[in-house]
């Protein structure tokens, strides 16, 4: 969005870090209390972001963006399949507990939405994007850290810590255990919602830590960070999403590259083996145990059982958020949107995800080799969170959703800016912001 000298720094990309700062600094529970459920300081900053991004596209007599926009025509989608089996849902005798979810549901959507449309359009130059980035790496290696004290310390460490003015909206829990061993959590809901935001930032660190002249050592620390907590968290769906994201990354490196990450992570895992005795075993039973596995029976077991509500309403679904957990946890975002917003809503989604994967994709390719290596890192961030979708609801978990938006988005700006040559008023914008 334009600025001026003044408030060069004052821009999308400020707002969108203090958006990351709220997301990923403060438990979702703890909400403005006259708002309830849908008033996670998050989620109004996300909210008064839409307000922002529309404002500025009232004030405009030309589009903002010319050209093909491929994540911003498909996040409208989305939006319209997710707001037409609401609208449907809505028109029906519902439940109270339904209505209310579903309406919760319907305003994480328009944050999302604001979130996203504000990355894809606001950040004014490959330098501020740049800026965002580092901070984007920063936030998951100080909740990486935490996640490591949470382990070590066998506690929450957050308990303490009550934000003046603001309530919980639901009862804090306690450090999940599994196999004798913490799992942490760091601010997030659930281990596995942790492991996924990781997962999801893991790779643009990676990259970065590549490509970066200076303070490689910060930068090799924050990624050993991040590593290390999700090998700790416990969590068969962080690790896949690691992995998933280290390959698609590794696509662009050479053979030596490829065999030093090997070398890597098998040397991270030695480490594990030696200081946390008992825990590569865990590790290991995460995989090999996969067919008697209480957790993978679970999701497998809800097949059968959500077909008939996918019978009844296969285009647009019964409603977005009214499949409650009380129902059934089905573990599976992809099956879950099936069941609430139908077929229509389903290859929205998944078509705004390859929106996103493939504009970061073709983007790297008009660039040099360390932004298209950042480009890659982005490229892999989107896959990370694709196949973890795969293992859990993610949609339902307010930081990994809100972290997925603002990737998203941020793959759409990877191809605006590269596609777009600076005009002389925005080349003097881009030596200011810089």
């Amino acid at each position: 969005m334009p600025g001026t000298r003044r408030d060069a720094h004052l821009d999308a990309v400020t707002y969108l870090t203090f958006y990351l700062v709220l997301l990923v600094g403060l438990e979702s529970r703890w909400v403005v209390a006259p708002l309830g459920g849908a008033g996670a300081p998050a989620t109004l900053v996300a909210l008064a972001g839409l307000c922002w991004w529309l404002f500025h596209q009232l004030q405009r007599s030309t589009p903002a963006h010319r050209g093909s926009q491929p994540v911003r025509r498909a996040l409208l989608c989305v939006f319209l399949a997710f707001t037409a089996s609401y609208a449907v849902a809505m028109s029906r005798p519902v439940a109270a507990d339904e209505a209310s979810t579903a309406t919760l549901g319907m305003v994480a959507l328009v944050g999302w939405t604001g979130v996203c449309l504000l990355a894809h359009d606001g950040v004014p130059t490959m330098e501020r994007f740049d800026v965002l980035t580092r901070r984007l790496v920063l936030a998951g290696a100080l909740t990486a850290l935490l996640g490591l004290a949470q382990f070590a310390a066998e506690d929450l460490l957050i308990r303490a810590f009550t934000p003046p003015g603001l309530v919980t909206s639901a009862p804090l829990s306690d450090l999940v255990v599994r196999n004798g061993f913490a799992r942490p959590a760091g601010t997030a809901l659930h281990p596995i919602e942790f492991g996924a935001v990781l997962g999801i930032v893991l790779p643009i660190a990676i990259s970065y830590a590549r490509t970066t002249p200076t303070a490689r050592g910060r930068h090799w620390a924050a990624v050993t960070a991040m590593a290390f907590a999700i090998l700790l968290s416990g969590s068969r769906s962080a690790i896949l999403s690691a992995v998933v994201g280290l390959l698609v990354l590794g696509v662009v490196w050479g053979r030596r590259a490829r065999l030093w990450a090997l070398a890597t992570c098998g040397g991270m895992l030695a480490v594990v083996l030696v200081a946390v005795p008992g825990m590569a075993g865990t590790i290991l039973k995460l995989f090999t145990t996969v067919g008697t596995d209480d957790s993978v029976a679970s999701r497998t077991d809800s097949y059968p059982v959500v077909w008939h509500f996918i019978e009844q309403a296969p285009l647009l679904g019964r409603g977005y958020g009214t499949f409650l957990p009380s129902y059934r946890i089905l573990d599976n975002q992809y099956l879950l949107l099936l069941v609430e917003v139908g077929a229509v809503g389903l290859v929205a989604f998944v078509a705004l995800l390859a929106a996103a994967g493939w504009t970061a994709g073709r983007s790297r390719l008009l660039t040099g080799p360390v932004a298209a290596e950042r480009g890659q890192g982005y490229v892999a961030a989107v896959a990370a969170a694709a196949v973890g979708l795969v293992t859990y609801d993610g949609l339902s978990f307010p930081t990994a959703s809100g972290l997925t938006f603002l990737v998203v988005g941020l793959c759409g700006a990877l191809w605006r800016l590269q596609r777009e040559p600076l005009s002389p008023p925005r080349a003097a914008r881009a030596e200011v912001a810089a």
